[in-house]
């Protein structure tokens, strides 16, 4: 098995130095336990890993393989680094895989308005509560911002209260990896629904850093969001299962119809790789309508 202080080590070097997120070092941490325990009393070699690497395509889906063999591979560069490791197993693997395609799941515009209608629907009671007001206030802020910038539920979640800047409407975000961009809020409608928001939780902020918090003022989570999605679904009478992902989905093959270039977008969702991007151009049906309808040869000619 591997050494448990070399993995302390590196698990540390993941956190401190690469500034890894929570959630991908522990799929770091699931990984390389995962291979560990596979490894046994087995010495770590290139014909082990590809037999490891056998073992788990059986079962397991090609980006899990991949994210798999992406974990051992890092950690092995680092014990090789640190010469904790005499040579490189992976020098000698060779891995090539024919990854299946997953299309992004989108929804439509009327469901978005559905969505959106309802979130800003005031609550039919005669008089609410303060936090009542609140939480409606919040809601509608992230739904509107989700789609109005495509961000992931994490950046969402973790976006700071200083990091909003009204003045010229806009938001610096963190993204995967610790990378800071700039998002501009270009609707007003968004914009005004954001600070309405930002009003209100002045009277539930307890010090919190964060922009989005729920009653006891603390950070908003993943979850809560997710809820609030299902919610304004019924709401709306939508039975149509919908994650804070899709809006990103939506917002990014939206903006591609609307004939934005994908490196925009690609610097918009923060994707360090245009080949994730360019995913959404599979999706975007009118694009291809609008392409065979005015690039087609076949339509420059006239048979009588």
């Amino acid at each position: 098995m591997l050494n448990p202080k070399h993995l302390d080590s590196y698990f540390m070097y993941c956190k401190d130095q690469k500034k890894l997120d929570e959630k991908t070092l522990k799929a770091y941490k699931i990984d390389i336990t995962h291979f560990n325990s596979f490894l046994k009393s087995k010495k770590l070699s290139a014909a082990v890993i590809e037999e490891y690497i056998r073992s788990i395509s059986k079962t397991k889906k090609v980006s899990t393989i991949k994210r798999k063999c992406a974990s051992l591979k890092a950690l092995c560069n680092y014990l090789e680094y640190k010469n904790m490791l005499r040579k490189n197993p992976f020098s000698k693997v060779h891995l090539k895989f024919q990854e299946e395609t997953l299309l992004p799941r989108v929804f439509s515009m009327d469901i978005l308005e559905r969505i959106l209608t309802a979130a800003h629907k005031q609550p039919s009671k005669t008089t609410i509560t303060a936090y009542e007001s609140f939480t409606h206030s919040r809601n509608a802020a992230i739904l509107e911002l989700l789609f109005a910038t495509g961000l992931r539920v994490s950046e969402l979640c973790n976006l700071l209260n200083d990091n909003f800047d009204i003045q010229n409407h806009q938001m610096l975000i963190m993204g995967k990896g610790s990378k800071e961009r700039i998002l501009f809020i270009s609707n007003t409608e968004v914009f005004e629904t954001l600070f309405q928001y930002k009003e209100k939780r002045l009277t539930f902020d307890h010090g919190c850093p964060y922009f989005f918090i729920n009653r006891q003022g603390n950070r908003l989570s993943e979850q809560s969001v997710r809820y609030i999605i299902r919610q304004t679904l019924v709401q709306a009478g939508i039975s149509q299962h919908i994650t804070p992902h899709m809006f990103r989905h939506t917002f990014a093959t939206s903006l591609l119809e609307e004939g934005v270039d994908c490196r925009y977008i690609q610097r918009i969702l923060g994707h360090s790789s245009i080949k994730t991007t360019e995913r959404y151009t599979y999706v975007s049906l009118k694009m291809q309508k609008a392409v065979l309808i005015e690039k087609h040869p076949r339509n420059k000619f006239v048979l009588i």
